[in-house]
């Protein structure tokens, strides 16, 4: 299964976040005491891999508890998954009315129930107690109303009297049971059953035809509930596993066993009691009889049983010391690490040392960004072992204590774990916000009345909650400012959307794309394009401007050629060069009916039909502008749609139109063109060798 979208409500300060989608790596950003890590531990119980559940006392809404809690079941966490294949085909073996079903939607209570509800839902209903007493009415009726063949009359009479004793039985037995009970194929049965002592003879199959019927439906009816109800109890069986884990959660380098086994029997446990239990079953050793070990002192006798588990121990501890050395190695690339357990009396230990340093150091001695992921990596073997190995991973603030630049490396190790394992992580760092998938960003915010928010398609208007990620835009830029040496100046965000989309989706299909060394870089507007390209040219940086072709963009170009691109006229390129409209923007390089789809979906439009004033402007976004402000919609923002536009690029691509991409093909042809001929490029490649 794998998670599509989840909503939490009725806990700590979140009351309702509304559906969140999310992908396999979905990043939650927003500034301390935000709700991150309450979102987090609110999804995390709904199948949860330490096995804590809810606990209302602690976690309902403070100011709500007294008035709110004891009226009814409040739920918290639901989380609406994508079946596959196998999984389809699962649940129509138990329930073939399910056939058609491709998503679950759970929901996990206070109280710890859990209801599975269908997409699509299927097409019979579950008989209800309701439904049935209404069914029993529609019987007696229907015996009441049966006629007798010539000479039948007093057989006919004394069976109907025999059923209908029955149905009253029958009803009687429901009693005061909530209306929206289903009700059981065996109590249907009974009915079926005591018709069939009926219907010996063809006269009495004849007369009860319709009765028969009657009950036969009540009865397929509710055996297609008892198949559904297995099928949910099927999914909440195979729900994937939620693995949280924060830096509370961090394993102590030095263990006191007499301790530690005294946590172990706390409720709730300690955090730090969690992770450290996992290290034990990781190593395979029983906690309680290592402490016992620890008690006896060096030089005192010892019987053979105990020297044989002290001898058991040492190698358990080599052996899941190697182990853990080997899996680390291939999980985390930063450094080569070893890891060697041992037992020192009443405590055990974890030293650990790396191929730049052989020197054995204590755990808590090396970084904290070390033993964050080595105490995570401890939980996920053991928690996400077994059946449960696609577990989803809800890690709070991953690389908190380290460097920026550790923390973008960090984001790639998490893009290559969640090829195997969902993931979602919090963070309030903008090194940890990848400004070019910005797709997988969702804000998270307090609104006015102090509750949790999340936004994936608004952004909140606080500036805290938006810090890391303009901090982390700006990051970007400035790297790709000095590092990239060949730069594509283009006038603002949407087309660095698009053409960053676009260039994705041709290298994919084999066609023409940009070179792997030229970086888009978005001016903020055609304004600041001279002073930029100025700046960069003064950096050593190779630069080719791609302009829109309306009167400001061929003005703006016109400066560079003169200014900047003397002698050079073909390193300034513009749209309206690619299509047929000479002053054509980067929008118009998709079919008209595409682009109003793209709008119609960004603004929950219907009616966008463009006048006979509108259809005769030039370019697409002057057209959508006047039509907005003839309608009354308010302003056109070009980069709602550009958005929605992206986002077919990389999702759909094959349903956009072909004469897209040879446009793109065509643009970035021009561009990588442009740089060779460029006499800045040459001189690079003269310099090189080349």
């Amino acid at each position: 299964m794998k998670l599509v979208a989840f909503r939490i409500q009725n806990y700590k300060k979140i009351w309702d976040t509304d559906w969140i989608t999310v992908r396999e790596l979905t990043a939650f950003v927003g500034k301390n005491e935000a709700g991150k890590s309450a979102l987090f531990r609110g999804l995390s119980k709904l199948n949860p891999s330490d096995g804590e559940k809810y606990d209302g006392l602690k976690e309902f809404p403070r100011r709500r508890y007294t008035d709110e809690f004891k009226n009814q079941d409040w739920p918290v966490a639901s989380a609406k998954f994508e079946l596959d294949e196998s999984e389809q085909n699962e649940l129509a073996k138990i329930a073939p009315e399910l056939k058609e079903v491709t998503h679950v939607i759970c929901t996990r209570y206070y109280s710890w129930k859990l209801d599975v509800e269908f997409e699509p839902l299927p097409s019979v209903s579950p008989l209800t107690r309701t439904d049935f007493l209404a069914g029993l009415e529609n019987l007696e009726e229907s015996i009441r109303n049966l006629t007798a063949s010539e000479g039948k009359g007093d057989a006919l009479g004394q069976m109907k009297n025999s059923l209908l004793q029955k149905i009253n039985q029958v009803k009687n037995q429901q009693g005061s049971r909530p209306d929206a009970d289903e009700v059981l194929s065996s109590e249907v049965q009974q009915l079926v059953d005591v018709i069939a002592t009926q219907t010996n003879e063809d006269w009495q199959k004849e007369s009860l035809a319709t009765v028969r019927q009657i009950v036969q439906e009540m009865l397929d009816r509710a055996k297609s509930s008892e198949r559904i109800q297995e099928a949910k109890k099927w999914v909440g069986d195979n729900l994937p596993r939620f693995i949280y884990f924060d830096r509370y959660d961090v394993i102590d380098s030095a263990v006191h066993l007499p301790t530690f086994v005294q946590l172990l029997n706390n409720n709730p446990p300690a955090p730090k009691v969690r992770t450290t239990r996992c290290l034990f079953e990781h190593v395979g050793l029983d906690i309680k009889r290592l402490a016992s070990l620890g008690q006896h002192q060096p030089g005192q006798g010892a019987n053979e049983q105990v020297r044989r588990y002290v001898d058991e121990r040492a190698i358990h501890f080599s052996s899941a010391s190697s182990a853990m050395t080997g899996k680390f190695q291939d999980w985390w690339e930063q450094r080569r690490h070893k890891f060697r357990y041992q037992a020192d009396g009443d405590y055990f230990r974890i030293w650990v040392s790396d191929d730049l340093d052989p020197s054995e150091i204590e755990l808590d001695q090396r970084s904290l960004g070390m033993q964050y992921f080595f105490s995570f990596y401890t939980v996920f073997l053991v928690e996400a072992k077994g059946q449960h190995k696609d577990a989803i991973l809800l890690l709070d603030e991953p690389g908190l204590h380290m460097h920026g630049t550790a923390q973008a490396k960090i984001v790639k190790f998490l893009e290559k774990l969640a090829q195997e394992n969902q993931t979602l992580y919090s963070t309030h760092s903008p090194f940890m916000v990848d400004a070019d998938h910005l797709e997988r960003v969702r804000i998270v915010y307090e609104a006015e009345d102090g509750t949790t928010k999340v936004s994936e398609d608004v952004w909140p208007r606080d500036k805290d909650a938006l810090f890391p990620l303009q901090a982390g835009l700006g990051y970007q830029l400035v790297q790709s400012l000095f590092i990239g040496k060949r730069q594509l100046i283009v006038e603002g965000i949407t087309d660095y959307w698009i053409l960053k989309a676009l260039d994705q989706v041709l290298k994919q299909k084999k066609m023409e794309g940009l070179r792997s060394n030229v970086v888009i870089v978005p001016s903020a507007g055609v304004s600041k394009l001279l002073p930029l390209a100025s700046m960069l040219i003064g950096h050593d940086v190779h630069v080719v401007a791609l302009l829109d072709g309306d009167e400001p963009g061929r003005k703006e170009g016109k400066k560079l050629t003169e200014n900047l691109f003397v002698g050079e006229k073909g390193r300034c390129l513009f749209i309206g060069d690619f299509v047929e409209n000479s002053q054509a923007e980067l929008e118009d390089i998709f079919p008209e009916e595409v682009y109003l789809a793209a709008v119609k979906e960004a603004y929950e439009l219907q009616d966008l039909t463009l006048g006979e004033e509108e259809k005769n402007m030039s370019g697409l976004v002057n057209k959508l502008k006047a039509l907005f402000e003839r309608k009354g919609y308010g302003s056109f923002e070009k980069w709602r749609p550009a958005e929605k536009l992206r986002d077919w690029l990389l999702n759909e691509p094959d349903k956009m139109p072909k004469q897209v991409y040879d446009t793109g093909a065509k643009i970035f042809e021009a561009v990588n063109e442009a740089f060779e001929a460029s006499n800045a490029a040459r001189n690079e490649e003269k310099s090189y060798g080349g």
